[in-house]
């Protein structure tokens, strides 16, 4: 019996060392994650925008179609979108979740039921922007 206490005794200290190294290397992939989006952020890219008028029921509006894609790290993207014309100014925004090199397409609908009845739409101007959240 003498022979099988070493044995048991080698083995349980074994299975110790492995749980910890478990624990270490699971806490260092936690702790690395908040970590990662402070050394690679997202770096948003409006590839390309595009805006055209149309109606939507019966109302006159400027659809503005963005497609943003993400050249950094995974995370939190605000897309903005705006228009200007006509003494009149409006802007918004969508809050998306862009993984590293993920494409999106987003649409933003102004409504220029007004503008449009009194102006034509070459006097409105659209933009549009991303910056990591």
């Amino acid at each position: 019996m003498s022979e099988a206490e070493p044995k048991k005794s080698a083995t349980k200290w074994i299975v110790i060392g492995i749980v910890i190294g478990i624990v270490i290397v699971a806490s260092f992939f936690l702790l690395l994650n908040p970590l990662s989006s402070i050394l690679n952020p997202p770096r948003p890219e409006i590839v390309s925008k595009y805006g055209h008028d149309g109606f939507q029921g019966l109302n006159y509006v400027l659809f503005v179609e963005v497609t943003v894609r993400n050249n950094g790290g995974d995370g939190w993207i605000k897309v903005f979108a705006d228009i200007s014309g006509a003494g009149k100014y409006e802007k918004q925004e969508q809050r998306i979740y862009l993984r590293n090199g993920e494409t999106r397409d987003l649409d933003f609908i102004f409504d220029i039921s007004f503008l449009g009845t009194l102006f034509s739409l070459g006097d409105i101007t659209y933009r549009a922007w991303a910056v990591a959240d």
